[in-house]
This record gives C-alpha cells, structure tokens and sequence, in this order.
C-alpha cells in the first residue's frame, strides 16, 4: 500500500532507507568508493565471513602495534563494513581522519559509515564529512552522491535532482554507481512530480 509523500516526502525517505540496504550489500556508495579507491583490497582478497572476520583480527592486532597506520584504519574500516558492523567502521574510518585529514577517501567513507550505521539519512555529522572530501575533492563521487541525497532528504528536490544529474554527467558511462544514480533520480521524479 502507498504511503501519501509530505512536503519532505516520505515515500522517498522510506525509499532512502533502502538505498541504505543497497548501500550494504555494495550498490552505491561502496562501488563509487572501489572504483575510486588505492587502498580497497586486492582481487585476491577475503571472500568468506570467516576470513574476512580473521583479517579483521588480524587488523585489530597490527593497529594496536602500529596506531598511526592510516591505511591500516582505513581497511579496517572497508573491513568491518563489509561484515555489517557499521558503527564500528565509522570508528575505523574516523581514526583514519584524524590521522589523514587531507585524504578525501577517509572522509567520505566516514560518512557513508554514518549514514548505514544510523537510520540511513545523511546526519549532520555524516553531511560534515562529505562536506570535508569534497573540499578536498570536488569530484568525489561517493560525497557527491551523498550531498545529493541530503538535499532530497531536506525537501530540496531540484537541487537534489541538480546534484545527481551533475554526478551523472561527470561520471564514466560504465561507472557501477550509474545505474543506482539513475534509478535514485527516477525515483525523485515520481516521489516529487518532477519530470525528470
């Protein structure tokens, strides 16, 4: 059954919080993050919940050593995301900012951290971090996507639809977040009546 949207549109809020389970199983946010990441972890990574849990001790163990690793925070982080332990990635994530605080990636994936680990809105502490990566990189296409999704969230429809187009138009036809961008933008325009 349909909910009525508001002036805030709640359909599209409750739609949000799918995009945040898409978000967890890899559609947005992490593909944007692996295409634009040196530090996402190799092929031949863990595949399994079981070693991707003993790298995640493993990791652990090496940062108690080595506290100043920002890469190794930043895996963890990648890591503890990967298992649906969110809050504990925007902790990992977090570290890796106060370490790095002129690396982008840190920032955004924080934010998207944030974003999961709550009730899938963009909170003003995850809007924050976003805000710090695109400082730091205009074009960080994670950010950009989420900076979007404050907007629509806010009610803003047009500059959410603004933002998502300009993300569109600068990314790579086959960049894995295109799809989910474009489907996110269909939705706006149904949800607020905007022909899109």
């Amino acid at each position: 059954m349909e909910k009525p949207a508001t002036a805030k549109g709640t359909n599209l809020s409750l739609w949000a919080l799918g995009v945040a389970a898409l978000l967890a199983a890899g559609a947005v946010g992490v593909k944007v993050w692996q295409s634009q990441s040196p530090s996402k972890p190799a092929a031949e990574a863990p595949v399994t919940a079981e070693e991707v849990g003993v790298l995640i001790t493993q990791l652990e163990a090496h940062l108690k050593k080595n506290p100043d690793d920002v890469e190794g925070w930043m895996r963890l982080g990648w890591s503890l995301y990967g298992t649906e332990k969110y809050a504990e990635s925007a902790l990992a994530y977090r570290k890796a900012t106060q370490l790095a605080p002129d690396k982008a990636e840190g920032w955004s994936a924080l934010g998207e951290a944030l974003v999961v680990s709550g009730d899938g809105r963009v909170t003003p502490d995850a809007l924050s971090a976003f805000a710090k990566a695109l400082a730091i990189d205009p074009t960080d296409a994670r950010a950009r996507y989420f900076a979007a999704l404050a907007k629509e969230e806010a009610g803003d429809h047009v500059g959410a639809l603004d933002g998502f187009f300009a993300l569109l138009q600068d990314s790579p036809p086959d960049a894995p977040w295109v799809a989910n961008v474009r489907a996110t933008i269909a939705e706006i325009g149904k949800t607020a009546k905007i022909d899109v």
